[in-house]
């Protein structure tokens, strides 16, 4: 009796075990999240570090290409600055050698306009004398070019100009106007930036950037003084519109957005990829239009440029180096890169102005296509694997918990699990064992009930002993006996006696 109450005990608490589990999630579930989980996190680290080095990429190319501009426009300033030395030098050297006559202007002419003719690049060729008369030859568009004579009267400060307009034909100059007038205001070179640059370098070369005058542009001149007697009688120098260098700013930059811009230490601009911007409406002399100041532009980028250097406290006299900054519109929160870097001539600094968006808009693209695909890729690889899972190895797993519960409500029957039983996997063999299994529990439940109906019938048999003894045992009984013997005694003796 005690083995099986004890057994019918320990059959308790394992049935009480399982009922926590009914609050867990079911096989399938538990196998598609786990799918899900593993296929996301794959998808995930897939996605965030390419978008990392997306970004990081993002930031070098930038740079880079910060480096190549101010690299490609340091190498044209240094074009210029050569090729102006130069001519500077033949000129220099052509007029104090004599080769050049001060007092023959025809020869002088031809001469500048020669000069000016080989050098492309040159708008002005030019020769001040220290009494105040002028000479020059000036490119103009099309082709065309001019010689300006202009007079100074010292008595009346008056200057009278003569424009004689040439073409180049058959490789010599003729002549398709003339004008002569007087100019207003006056001009004395003495007076002229360029002038009094030479004149502080006397026999050096010196270099000016200011707004000429007759074309209302931008311009540099290299100028040296010329000596004679040790006494000086003029000013030779070339000058070249700078309006070049923001034309081939703007080349650089191509259709790209962004800006490309050069400054100088005083905080004045001198080209852009913008020409237009380089020149400032508000003059405090209206005979000489002035350079814009780089604070004042009107040009978006260029002012969070400025902005930036401002905020950063970049003096830009100090730059040795290119530096590098980044400026976040607070309306839209854009990001544009800043750079600013020297470029070895004078004082002057290249910058750059590019927005991030220019090169983000193709990797945002790619980045919205990346992401459509994992997710088709999530989505149809997770169906896939939860349809082989669920195939796999939820069914047959559900399977044999059904045949678990079949045994336990006494209803298995061991070909349920012949389709499982058949795999030749883990699965296979689990199913195998608890076929084998089942059919020794169902075997020992037979024999268990077998001797369980052998002790009851034991327990009767005694049970009925124990009661046959206790009534013999009891005075009622005897006294029954007692009598039937008496009864049987009388009945032998009438039948002896008959």
């Amino acid at each position: 009796m005690k083995p099986i109450l004890s057994l019918k005990n320990s059959l308790r608490p394992a049935k009480n075990l399982l009922d926590p589990l009914k609050k867990t999630p079911s096989l399938k579930v538990a196998l598609a999240g786990a799918v899900l989980i593993t296929i996301s996190t794959t998808a995930a680290i897939v996605y965030f570090p390419w978008l990392l080095v997306s970004q990081r990429n993002v930031d070098m190319l930038i740079a880079q290409t910060n480096k190549e501009i101010a690299l490609a426009t340091s190498q044209e300033v240094e074009r210029l600055f050569s090729s102006a030395q130069s001519a500077q030098g033949l000129i220099q050297s052509s007029y104090i050698n004599n080769f050049v006559n001060l007092s023959d202007q025809k020869a002088q002419e031809a001469f500048l306009l020669s000069a000016l003719q080989a050098n492309p690049d040159f708008t002005w060729v030019q020769f001040g004398y220290a009494n105040g008369n002028f000479l020059g030859a000036q490119r103009m568009p099309e082709g065309i070019l001019k010689f300006h004579s202009r007079d100074w009267n010292s008595k009346n400060q008056t200057t009278t100009t003569t424009i004689h307009a040439y073409r180049r034909v058959n490789q010599q100059f003729k002549q398709i106007d003339s004008q002569s007038m007087p100019m207003n205001p006056a001009f004395y070179a003495p007076q002229r930036p360029w002038y009094q640059a030479a004149l502080k370098t006397p026999g050096q070369p010196a270099w000016s950037i200011y707004v000429y005058r007759s074309t209302n542009a931008p311009g540099m001149d290299a100028t040296v003084s010329i000596e004679q007697q040790g006494k000086t009688v003029g000013v030779v120098g070339v000058g070249i519109e700078l309006k070049q260098l923001s034309e081939y700013l703007k080349r650089l930059r191509g259709q790209r957005p962004g800006a490309a811009f050069i400054i100088n230490t005083k905080g004045e601009l001198i080209a852009s990829t913008e020409p237009q911007d380089v020149i400032s409406l508000s003059t405090t002399n209206q005979d000489q239009p002035q350079l814009q100041k780089f604070s004042q532009t009107r040009n978006p980028l260029l002012q969070y440029a400025s902005d930036t250097l401002q905020t950063q406290g970049q003096a830009i006299a100090r730059l040795q180096s290119l530096q590098k900054f980044t400026y976040v519109q607070p309306e839209t929160g854009d990001r544009y890169f800043i750079s600013l870097a020297p470029l070895g001539h004078l004082d002057w600094q290249m910058g750059t102005v590019i927005p991030e968006s220019i090169y983000l808009k193709e990797i945002n693209q790619n980045k919205q296509i990346l992401l459509i695909v994992i997710i088709a890729f999530v989505i149809t690889t997770s169906g896939l694997a939860v349809l082989l899972t669920d195939r796999i190895i939820a069914r047959p797993i559900l399977r044999v918990a059904r045949a678990a519960a079949a045994i336990e409500t006494q209803k298995f029957e061991v070909e349920s699990l012949s389709p499982v039983a058949q795999r030749t996997d883990e699965l296979g063999q689990l199913a195998r064992v608890f076929q084998t299994m089942a059919r020794q529990i169902y075997v020992r439940e037979q024999r268990l009930k077998q001797q369980v109906q052998d002790l009851r019938i034991e327990i009767d048999e005694v049970k009925r002993q124990k009661q046959v003894q206790e009534i013999v045992e009891t005075d009622f009984f005897q006294d029954l006996v007692s009598k039937a013997h008496t009864l049987r005694k009388r009945s032998q003796t009438k039948s002896t006696k008959e």
